[in-house]
This record gives C-alpha cells, structure tokens and sequence, in this order.
C-alpha cells in the first residue's frame, strides 16, 4: 500500500508521519519497548490509547505475540488507515477500536495502559489520567511523553501558522503526575529520561514541526548530551511507568 506524502493532519501530525513508523519504527518506540517488556509479557490485554494509525501499537505486538493489543484513536482517519495497513501484516493480536479517552466507558477487561507521545498534546494530565483510574483500573500504565524531573509544569500552544494549525505542547512536572496518582491508589514506579543514540537532521522548512538533534560538547571536546529540538522548543523526553498500589 502507498500513501503520498500530502499534508494531510491526522491526529494532530502530517499523514506520513503516522505511516512511515509502520515500516521505519521510532528509536523513542524501541526505548519503550524495553522499557516496558516485563508488564508487557505479564499481561493479557493492553489497550493502547492516542494510537495513531497503530505503527507504535503493532511493533509491541510483534514483540509480545501471546499479549492481546487494541490500538485505539479518537480520530476515524487513524483508525481507516490503520486497518488498512494491518491487513497487509501478518499481526494477528491486534485490533482496532475507534475510542475518545475523555469519554471511556468502564471496563476492567485490560491488564495494562499504554500510551505513547499523546499526553503532552492533550489540554491538561489530569482528566486523562484520572480518566484511565477511574473507567479502566488497570494494574499499569506506561507512557512516553514530554515531562520535567522538577516541580514545574508548562503549557505550551504551538501555532503553525503555515498550516493554520494549533495545538497543545505541553510539558508536565513528573511530581505532579506523582501527585494525582497517589489520589487515586496508583503509584509512579519509575520514570526513565529517553536518550536518543541517533543524529537527527535539521528539517530545511523552518515553517513546520520537525525534530532534530543537537550534540553539548564539553570542554574537552567531548560530547555531553544529545538534545531533541522541534521548531523553538526543547524536547525532554521522558518514559513513565504507574502501577496500582
């Protein structure tokens, strides 16, 4: 199947960004794939929330072929291309399902909650969060998304205005996912920064949202960090794990 690289937005991100992941995955999606393997290969049935098309869904469903996996998404074009790409693989633990997480129904039939590079783009932590502890009650849940080791959260709005298109950059204070986790019997077991192993070029239009890397060397010459940039912002990147108490 061929898809021509327009500027369709689907789920808030260029069409081909959610295609390409299907055959080239993220290094940010193999990191979380060992992040998170032993709640992987200890659960039944995972529900994974902000899907996209699935790309990221379908290559832990590789990795853990007796775990059931349900990629879901608010969006109708996710979820049509998604199917579409899925039934050309030879993935068979893994499902679709057209799901808007502000409005979840209760259910207890899934062991863990994933999600990846979806929290950050939703208004706020809070009602997403509480959402999933208060209709799903998994065992776990772990994401990847934008975060602060510090007590400070920022909320950030990036306009393209190229595109005409807004939407929510939002970094949040992991002792504030910490707090509201508590309220509701859950626990943050561990959160590990995401370090990227790969340079990544600058994009040539200064118009979009783009990702690339930047290497701090110190004074010896030698390199120090790797940063994620995307237009004028900092991208700290960080893998979360929460387990119910």
């Amino acid at each position: 199947m061929s898809f021509e690289k327009d500027e369709e937005m689907v789920g808030g991100f260029p069409l081909h960004y959610h295609i390409n992941q299907w055959d080239t995955p993220k290094e940010s999606t193999k990191a979380f794939a060992k992040f998170v393997n032993n709640n992987l290969l200890n659960s039944k049935n995972i529900l994974d929330l902000g899907a996209g098309t699935g790309a990221s869904t379908a290559y832990l469903a590789k990795k853990a072929p007796n775990v059931n996996f349900v990629a879901s998404d608010y969006a109708d074009r996710c979820i049509e291309i998604g199917k579409d790409i899925l039934a050309e693989k030879n993935i068979n633990n893994l499902t679709f399902e057209l799901l808007d997480w502000n409005n979840l129904q209760p259910t207890s039939k899934y062991d863990g909650i994933i999600s990846m590079q979806t929290l950050s783009w939703l208004p706020d932590a809070k009602k997403p969060l509480e959402n999933i502890f208060q209709k799903l009650k998994p065992n776990w849940i772990a994401m990847t998304s934008l975060f602060y080791e510090g007590d400070i959260s920022c909320k950030i709005e990036v306009n393209q205005h190229s595109v005409n298109h807004k939407m929510p950059y939002n970094i949040y204070s992991l002792k504030e996912i910490e707090r509201i986790c508590v309220t509701h019997d859950y626990i943050l077991k561990k959160s590990d920064k995401f370090v990227i192993n790969i340079d990544i070029p600058k994009n040539s239009n200064p118009d979009r949202m783009s990702t690339y890397t930047r290497d701090i060397i110190n004074e010896s010459g030698e390199q120090k960090e790797k940063l994620q940039i995307s237009g004028p912002l900092l991208m700290p990147w960080y893998m979360i794990l929460i387990e119910k108490e």
